[in-house]
């Protein structure tokens, strides 16, 4: 997104909520002026010390709200989320013979760990809420065995008796294409009004059922508490008369509008750290001392 260097809306406003204070920081594009501030955070609601904390931002700045043009959240909703086991009750939706690709994983046992006491970490759906239909399409997309939407009916009106918030959608090769996926979304959305819905096409489009697999449910897994999240951070920031776009951190280290983050949370699972390399890597380059390859290679 371009910068808005208007003279009438200049400030830039960056928040982190973390678990004990959310910090934020306003910058002047016009003067380089920077305020900090910091506010307790409200684990109950973090959008409540998000909001806090522009509005002390603003105070100490003598600067009102209409000024900011530009909203930057670092927010670890979503991986807290995870890492604790809170996210949405959900359901699996994957090819027939494919039920089993989230237990079975990798095979893997990590080389750290004595083989014989490691315990595999428990999946964020257990079998019993995954379902299969039949459909088949080849590695490059085309269409072995056309989707069978009596079985995606049959699978909602089941997945509606497990009362989950959310469903994932997993098909073999849909990377490839996506059109299975998409039709599969379209029956979900009629048949379970008000449910989540997450595509692998959407969230990873590319090979490797594991990995898109487990992506896709985490993606499910979080969408109900970070659309809500979000919903209140642009409900708090309208209240305020701040019509600056909210602007959230990516794991890649950089940012997508709310609107994104809405269908592909998982997104931001892997922001705080991000945020920190990218911010190192800003205090090292203003320092004088750039990336060299070759020198880290000789001195590792």
């Amino acid at each position: 997104m371009a910068e808005d260097s208007s003279s009438d809306a200049p400030l830039s406003v960056a928040i982190d909520t973390g678990g004990t204070f959310t910090d934020v920081t306003l910058v002047d594009r016009q003067t380089g002026r920077t305020i900090k501030a910091k506010v307790s955070s409200t684990p109950e609601d973090p959008s409540v010390g998000f909001l806090q904390g522009i509005l002390r931002a603003l105070e100490l700045a003598n600067e009102s709200a209409s000024r900011i043009s530009h909203v930057f959240h670092g927010t670890t909703v979503a991986t807290n989320a995870i890492l604790e086991g809170r996210g949405a009750r959900s359901a699996l939706l994957t090819t027939a013979g494919f039920r089993h690709v989230l237990e079975i994983g990798r095979h893997d046992v990590p080389r750290v760990a004595n083989m014989y006491h490691w315990v595999k970490p428990g999946r964020p759906i257990p079998a019993r809420r995954i379902f299969e239909v039949r459909e088949r399409l080849d590695t490059n997309g085309a269409v072995l065995e056309a989707l069978n939407e009596l079985d995606v009916i049959e699978a909602a009106a089941r997945i509606r008796k497990t009362g989950v918030e959310a469903v994932a959608v997993c098909l073999l090769h849909a990377y490839a294409n996506a059109m299975h996926e998409r039709r599969v979304a379209q029956i979900l959305e009629a048949e379970l009004p008000g449910v989540f819905i997450s595509l692998s096409s959407e969230v990873l489009p590319s090979f490797r059922e594991y990995e898109r697999s487990m992506a896709t449910v985490l993606n499910a897994y979080v969408m109900p508490s970070i659309s809500s999240y979000v919903a209140r951070l642009e409900s708090r920031l309208a209240e305020r008369g701040i019509r600056a776009p909210l602007l959230l951190m990516k794991s890649s280290g950089g940012v997508t509008g709310a609107s994104t983050v809405r269908k592909q949370p998982i997104q931001t699972a892997l922001s705080g750290p991000a945020g920190g390399v990218v911010g190192a890597g800003m205090v090292a380059e203003l320092s004088g001392h750039r990336e060299d390859r070759k020198s880290t290679r000789l001195n590792s």
